[in-house]
């Protein structure tokens, strides 16, 4: 019997904190949890054009097609429709930060015409969807470092983009 009123002493602790852990590990500071509806609205396949420009104003540099892709839980890729020789897979990062809005980052190493690593870039954007989640547009920074990690530039590119979907 006293073995009996032990573990069910341990059990209940156990069950207590399981509880209190539980809500802890869902809580998030500001006014939507991760678990809200709107959290994972941007998930999926982005068809994107993407707008290069110089960061203190002027015409646009380059302008190209991208596809993308955000991922449950933080992650994503993209693939710019540029010269895939001079750049590598773009890994991203993503959080929800209010409403319809969103923060990434995005890295990537690039090279030269002859295949030589000559440093990386990553991207910081913002972009927001629309309230039907098929639309969205953002701007962002683009920093650009050599192998030693030296920054060298900058530039401003912007985005709009619609969801890409197994309906035609």
């Amino acid at each position: 019997m006293k073995h009996q009123n032990k573990l069910s002493g341990i059990a209940s602790a156990i069950l207590i904190g399981t509880f209190f852990w539980s809500l802890a590990a869902n809580a998030e500071v500001g006014s939507e949890p991760k678990n809200s509806a709107r959290h994972d609205r941007i998930v999926g396949l982005w068809d994107v054009q993407v707008a290069i420009a110089n960061c203190a104003g002027g015409p646009t540099l380059a302008s190209f097609p991208a596809l993308h892709k955000y991922e449950t839980g933080g992650t994503g890729q993209v693939v710019p429709g540029s010269n895939p020789a001079r750049l590598s897979a773009h890994m991203m990062v993503w959080t929800h930060l209010d409403g319809n809005d969103y923060l990434s980052r995005f890295k990537m190493f690039r090279f030269d015409a002859s295949g030589s690593r000559v440093g990386w870039a990553i991207l910081t954007s913002e972009v927001s969807i629309n309230e039907e989640a098929n639309e969205y547009h953002g701007t962002g920074i683009s920093e650009i470092y050599d192998n030693d990690g030296n920054f060298l530039s900058a530039s401003c590119p912007s985005f709009t983009g619609t969801r890409f979907t197994a309906e035609p």
